[in-house]
């Protein structure tokens, strides 16, 4: 009994833990969502429709409409959606409690890492009581809990300590041949939560059987079980990349995702603290000057940043006096060390070490760019560190050979241990508070009149699919359009509700070619939407219209609606398919000829006014990809290209003007990747600059291989001087190709007829009259 106690002591704080910071969770888990907007919502959304509504074991068809979307791409936990939309069948009520089931899913990992962080330092043969103290403080200080904010299916902090716990059990007892079945089970299991949880404890895992295998005096007397465990690792991978590859219909992903060098972790995201009570200390020592990366985010606490910086001065010492310093003796698992090293190859790699140094290496090894946020695999360092913490604490205490020594480092054990507690109080605090604030979204009950009242007013059967405006787009990084949080929720609650689908998404690499047909939607309809042929169902479309601000083109789309609904947060209208692809080509015509007579002719151009006016057609210069004409402009897409320059005075104050011009998107990675069209604005007495940014991935006008990119600027001082340019990464590759770079007058229209009336220039747009 005595020798349980710890343990028993452990159960009973990580339950009133657990119940003083999520005992609503626990209690009343369907009552509420941790996340109401953002990625945290529609992880709900692509989790909860897909057990409710999708006709799909494997695809997730509540977003992206037509296509759908694999549901390894959606983060919506798969093997959780797969298992309770096979049981909602024979049980219907399940998929009423979706959401109550997985949150509290999350907060039970919380509560069972006590539990298997408790068995982890055992494994080392750490004093139980020193045991008990860091595995409450090991689990509150866990970097995964913010996750529950948004990145729901990252947030269980059990899933590296399980499986590091699962790989030093099948080390110890390469004979228990269940381990390597265990391992396989684990890790495939982690993969199909979250792919990137399983490839962060895969490569850790990995990085721990390379490191003991170079490091074992008998590896060819034991590479028997080195293979074993060796497929008991590469096998879960096989198994994803196979079942993605027989069952995504997608093509055309981009092979090229952004993000690589931008979330990675720096030293400041492991041993300085992002809370309080230290982090507002330092901010106020730094005047605020600490940046850390939040995707990065594994403090390891003050305990272990001490003992590494005692560690690292022991070290030292013992190199430059040459003297012993006894630190050998925390170094006497072989275990243990293995993990070190494992864990901090894993973190070189969320340091981006050696790809940041060398940055062509990330193109010799392209599977690496799948990985757009390493920041995320310093989670097995944290795990490690603390670990290694309490285990040299743990060899001062057995090492101790009188009273005083032992209670020395009893008293060290206390207060490294309480310290980590006190640091990770307030982690809890804030998600406590994030997690309460948004009731369950997809319980009728819980909406406000408004959403209430349109969703009465919809008969699903009536229409194919549901398209929001303000129109949102993420997912190939290729052609996108920004979202809006509140036009968002309601799309996706009434999405919940009546089991339609959204054409518009907030998804992770989508088809390149699926995004560009989608957001053409809302390209002005005198273009060809290419999405046409693949809009089999001849319903009309639900449009969900909230009070946000819509853009001139979507104006366009929602003179086509008819009203269904009115509300005060959100209405509701019909939008027929035939009316979708209508062409108002004759009718721009009509206006035209109708009003040209009071129009004043200005070069090849008529003009509503004699407003300010700037075109350049780049006809002087050859391009193997004009859009009009034979000529255009072609540079690199990488670093600065100045398209225009204009003297003082060219523009007037108070006056906003728009500038537009065609961009070609035939290449990969043509127009994203933080590729910018922007206005400059440079005071040369101040020797300051001004920017007005627009991104080309985000252009509504898709015709063809051509987007046309449009931004609207003001100039703060007619007198300074301004340039047109675009601005490329450093490392941005391939051609670029523009064309007919016009400047107008906001609100003032620019005409031209070319080729016997077949073809009209209107503000830069081209119009097929026959």
């Amino acid at each position: 009994m005595k020798q349980k106690l710890p343990f028993i002591l452990l159960i009973a704080a990580g339950l009133l833990i657990v119940f003083s910071f999520y005992g609503k969770a626990l209690l009343r888990p369907d009552s509420m969502m941790f996340a109401s907007s953002g990625d945290g919502l529609k992880n709900y959304f692509t989790y909860s429709y897909h057990i409710r509504h999708d006709s799909s074991a494997v695809s997730f068809e509540g977003m992206n409409y037509p296509y759908g979307e694999h549901i390894m791409y959606t983060d919506c936990h798969p093997v959780a959606a797969l298992l309770l939309r096979s049981l909602s069948g024979p049980f219907p009520f399940i998929a009423g409690y979706s959401v109550g089931m997985l949150n509290f899913l999350m907060i039970l990992s919380v509560f069972l890492t006590f539990i298997v962080v408790y068995l982890l330092l055992a494994e080392f043969g750490i004093n139980r009581w020193i045991g008990l103290i860091f595995s409450v403080g090991i689990t509150l200080l866990a970097p995964q809990i913010f996750r529950l904010g948004g990145h729901l299916a990252l947030s269980y902090s059990l899933a590296i300590p399980l499986s590091w716990l699962l790989i030093i059990k099948s080390l110890k007892k390469p004979d228990r041949f269940s381990l390597y079945f265990l391992i396989l089970l684990n890790n495939t299991f982690w993969f199909f939560i979250h792919a990137y949880l399983g490839m962060i404890v895969s490569f850790f895992l990995l990085m721990m059987l390379v490191v003991h295998f170079l490091t074992d005096r008998d590896k060819l007397k034991k590479i028997r079980h080195t293979l074993y465990l060796l497929a008991a690792l590469l096998i879960p991978i096989v198994i994803l990349l196979l079942f993605i590859r027989l069952t995504d219909t997608h093509t055309g992903r981009t092979d090229n995702p952004s993000g690589f060098f931008q979330y990675v972790a720096e030293a400041d995201d492991i041993f300085v603290p992002n809370h309080p009570p230290l982090r507002p200390l330092l901010d106020s020592l730094t005047g605020n000057g600490i940046r850390q990366q939040w995707e990065a985010w594994s403090y390891v606490g003050i305990s272990a940043t001490l003992m590494v910086l005692v560690m690292l001065f022991a070290a030292l010492f013992r190199l430059i006096k040459r003297k012993a310093t006894g630190i050998d003796r925390f170094f006497g698992s072989r275990i243990m060390n293995v993990s070190l090293i494992a864990a901090f190859a894993v973190l070189l790699f969320a340091m981006a070490v050696p790809f940041r140094q060398f940055p062509a290496l990330v193109d010799l090894v392209p599977f690496m760019k799948q990985f757009r946020a390493l920041g995320r695999f310093t989670w097995p360092f944290f795990f490690v560190l603390t670990a290694f913490t309490a285990f040299v604490i743990n060899k001062l205490h057995e090492t101790s050979h009188d009273r005083k020594g032992r209670i020395t480092t009893i008293v060290i054990a206390l207060v490294a241990g309480l310290l980590n507690i006190v640091e990770a109080l307030p982690y809890h605090r804030e998600m406590k508070y994030t997690i309460n604030q948004s009731p369950n979204l997809f319980q009728r009950e819980n909406l406000n009149k408004s959403l209430n009242s349109a969703i009465g007013m919809i008969n699903p059967a009536e229409y194919q699919a549901i398209i929001s405006l303000p129109f949102f787009y993420q997912g190939s990084e290729s052609y996108s359009r920004p979202q809006n949080d509140e036009t968002v929720r309601s799309s996706i609650v009434i999405s919940y509700h009546t089991g339609l689908p959204l054409v518009c998404a907030n998804l992770t690499r989508t088809s390149i070619q699926e995004s560009k047909n989608i957001v053409q939607i809302v390209t002005p309809d005198y273009y060809k939407k290419t999405i046409g042929a693949d809009l089999h169902d001849n319903r009309p479309f639900l449009v969900v219209r909230t009070g946000d601000p819509i853009t001139p083109y979507e104006e366009l789309l929602f003179n086509k609606c008819r009203p269904v609904f009115q509300g005060k947060e959100v209405s509701l209208y019909r939008l027929d398919k035939k009316s979708l692809f209508s062409n108002s080509s004759a009718e721009v015509m009509a206006d035209f000829m109708q009003r040209r007579a009071s129009f004043i002719t200005r070069d090849l151009f008529s003009l509503s006014d004699s407003s300010f006016v700037y075109y350049d057609s780049y006809e002087q210069t050859h391009t193997e990809h004009p859009f009009r004409g034979n000529g255009g402009f072609r540079s690199e897409k990488k670093n600065k290209n100045v398209l225009a320059e204009f003297a003082p005075g060219t523009f007037e104050k108070g006056k906003k003007y728009l500038a537009s011009a065609w961009m070609y998107n035939g290449l990969p990675d043509a127009l994203n990747l933080y590729f910018r069209f922007i206005i400059e604005e440079y005071d040369e007495s101040a020797d300051s600059w001004e920017s007005t940014v627009y991104f080309p991935d985000q252009s509504e006008t898709i015709n063809g291989d051509w987007s046309l990119v449009e931004g609207e600027f003001e100039v703060k001082n007619p007198g300074n001087r301004i340039y047109i340019v675009t601005i490329g990464t450093r490392d941005a590759k391939g051609p670029l190709f523009i064309d007919d770079l016009l400047i107008r007058e906001s609100g003032k229209d620019v005409y031209s007829i070319a080729g016997s009336y077949s073809t009209l220039f209107f503000n830069n747009h081209r119009i097929q009259l026959r």
